[in-house]
């Protein structure tokens, strides 16, 4: 009995930890690659007691590069909410040439947590920063 339940818990764990993100719409519209549009999966991946690690990611109106020069349409990223300071920096960048996070990644970009990269939605009005960190700490 204790063996068939540690395998069902077991089972559990990992199934559970296989699910895919639910995104939840910041901003924009999944459907309409000509919005700005940034998504949150609220399934924290990591936390601690200054913040968190969680999911996100952004399909942009139109093309843009990053602060490393790398070309992009949309992206999906791990990011640090460290919630004492108030701030959001990303860990990790996948990047995409199309919009809505289509076709082929093509370039991954991985930041230590020494010299990670904020989290900003440049040109996006309303910019939703604060709210997504906000939501983030609560």
């Amino acid at each position: 009995m204790k063996t068939a339940l540690f395998l069902l818990c077991l089972w559990c764990t990992q199934a559970c930890a296989q699910q895919p993100p639910n995104w939840f719409t910041v901003l924009g519209d999944r459907a309409d690659p000509s919005l700005n549009t940034i998504e949150v999966d609220p399934a924290p991946l990591e936390t601690s007691d200054a913040g968190r690690v969680m999911s996100i990611r952004v399909s942009r109106s139109n093309q843009r590069t990053s602060w490393d020069g790398v070309p992009y349409r949309s992206y999906t990223a791990r990011v640090l909410f460290n919630c004492t300071e108030g701030k959001a920096y990303y860990l990790s960048l996948t990047f995409y040439n199309e919009s809505l996070w289509k076709g082929v990644t093509h370039k991954t970009s991985t930041y230590t947590r020494d010299n990670p990269r904020p989290m900003l939605f440049l040109d996006v009005e309303p910019n939703p920063t604060q709210r997504i960190i906000k939501a983030a700490c609560i």
